[in-house]
């Protein structure tokens, strides 16, 4: 009797809960961020590995199939696992994992109290950059992005580096999709700040102004610190005390690592709400060609050339407690769905912030930089084109008209 009540226990244990799909796409909602088509079935994995992107904070994680969904309560540490059935005949075991992926060690070269402080300095494209050395390398000036997943090495700074390439990966990046190689255990080291088993992947798409290229991957459960009127980066461990001045907003973090908040704007007519990537490595903002209409982008600049209210024609963007219009942005087709958009530097470095990677929070606070005047808009040189060969047009058709006439008293 004991045997038999023994295997059904053992039996009831191994009980997982199913879902069923008949296409290997599926969308997850983590959290606050629902992302279309993120997941592909693979039951060649057992189990297959999903990582929440906000371990620390509490949530629901959801999984929606073409044909079923399935939703957990999940904390910090814990792990979930279900089958999802492919065609009625490949199970796939998935593990849904509150836990971080690949966090990086982390120690200080001196012992100290209280929150880390890296100093930086915004260059002539209003970007960050810090200084720092990789495999106790001279010092490499180094571009904090948090729009980028992981730390690259410019190609040509290579040779400043000793560095043990031993994989290739696939790199993303504006110049598409390569494998690069990467050398997957480096220590990295940022004021007293070291990072050992770091990998650094080779880009060729960098500028005469980096070494390197690093991120918030670096900041994995910990409260990063920005503040522009300092110029320092602060590392804490916990939430430091502030003014109720500064704004709290959600925050989802892609892939574990990249920030998204979520923001308003209003452009040709419409109000749209929707989450918008910081991306500090980026200057100009890029806002979705499909929100943003060429003819309301020229007549929002012409009258503000000629000192008119734009009435409502250049876009206006809502973060936090603020709002303001006339960011230098550009524009790119991003689909027809929801707000899409991308924060660059020439807005971010208006706001002084903290970026909670634990409870997935962004506060936000405006900065001694809020007022200072935006970069030109291609927009802007486009009237001006328009208005030089408008004045040329004119001139000439005066003058021909005058040479007609003057003509014409000639005669008579």
């Amino acid at each position: 009797m004991f045997l038999c009540l023994s295997l059904q226990v053992v039996w009831a244990q191994k009980q997982l809960p199913i879902i069923k799909a008949s296409s290997k796409t599926v969308d997850i909602r983590d959290g606050k961020h629902f992302k279309k088509g993120y997941w592909a079935i693979m039951p060649e994995r057992k189990p297959d590995y999903y990582y929440t992107e906000i371990p620390e904070q509490a949530h629901t994680v959801t999984f929606i199939t073409d044909q079923d969904s399935i939703s957990f309560d999940i904390t910090y540490e814990e792990e979930m696992d279900f089958i999802i059935l492919l065609n009625g005949k490949d199970s796939c075991l998935t593990r849904i994992s509150a836990r971080y992926r690949n966090r990086l060690p982390l120690t200080r070269k001196k012992i100290s109290v209280g929150p880390d402080t890296i100093p930086f300095s915004l260059g002539d494209n209003s970007k960050i950059y810090l200084k720092g050395r990789i495999n106790n390398s001279r010092l490499l000036d180094i571009q904090f992005d948090l729009g980028a997943g992981g730390p690259v090495i410019k190609k040509s700074s290579v040779a400043k580096v000793k560095m043990n390439f031993d994989q290739k990966v696939n790199l993303a990046n504006t110049d598409g999709v390569h494998q690069v190689p990467s050398a997957s255990r480096n220590a990295l080291q940022m004021g007293n700040l070291v990072w050992d088993s770091v990998g650094v992947a080779v880009a060729d798409n960098m500028t005469h102004r980096e070494d390197l290229i690093v991120g918030n991957s670096l900041f994995k459960g910990k409260i990063l610190e920005i503040n522009y009127d300092k110029m320092i980066m602060v590392i804490h461990d916990t939430l430091p005390v502030f003014s109720v001045s500064w704004s709290r907003q959600d925050l989802v973090l892609d892939g574990g690592v990249i920030p998204f908040i979520e923001v308003g704007m209003t452009s040709s007519g419409q109000t749209k709400k929707g989450w918008a990537m910081f991306d500090t490595g980026a200057y100009t903002s890029i806002l979705n060609s499909q929100d943003v209409s060429v003819p309301y982008r020229i007549m929002g600049e012409l009258l503000l050339m000629l000192g008119l209210n734009d009435m409502g024609f250049r876009p206006k963007l809502s973060i936090g407690n603020d709002e303001f219009s006339g960011f230098n942005y550009n524009v790119q087709n991003m689909g027809k769905n929801d707000l899409h958009l991308i924060l660059g530097n020439d807005v971010l470095k208006r706001f002084n912030i903290i970026l909670d990677n634990r409870s997935g929070y962004v506060y936000l606070k405006a900065n001694s930089l809020a007022k200072t005047p935006h970069g030109k808009r291609g927009e802007y040189y486009l009237v001006m084109a328009g208005l030089a060969l408008t004045v040329v047009l004119t001139g000439l058709i005066i003058y021909k008209r005058s040479k007609r006439k003057l003509k014409g008293l000639t005669i008579s």
